[in-house]
């Protein structure tokens, strides 16, 4: 789930692989399990990185990015 070497997941993109992780917490019958330990991959956990540092970068311009979504 990558743009290619060194490019940056469009929010989509992030949010598809976020769910993606989610879904390996999941037992069948949809409820959460108590405790997952995940296997994810090096480009997974390099995009985790990536989104991680995206989040701490907008987060002062937070209050800002809502009023916009909110007005659309």
């Amino acid at each position: 789930m990558t743009n290619g070497a060194g490019s940056s997941l469009s929010l989509a993109q992030q949010g598809d692989l976020v769910e993606t992780l989610l879904l390996h917490c999941t037992m069948r019958g949809g409820e959460f399990a108590a405790e997952t330990h995940l296997t994810i991959t090096r480009n997974e956990a390099e995009e985790l990185l990536m989104l991680a540092s995206r989040l701490r970068r907008i987060a002062p311009f937070e209050a800002e990015i809502k009023r916009l979504v909110i007005r659309g």
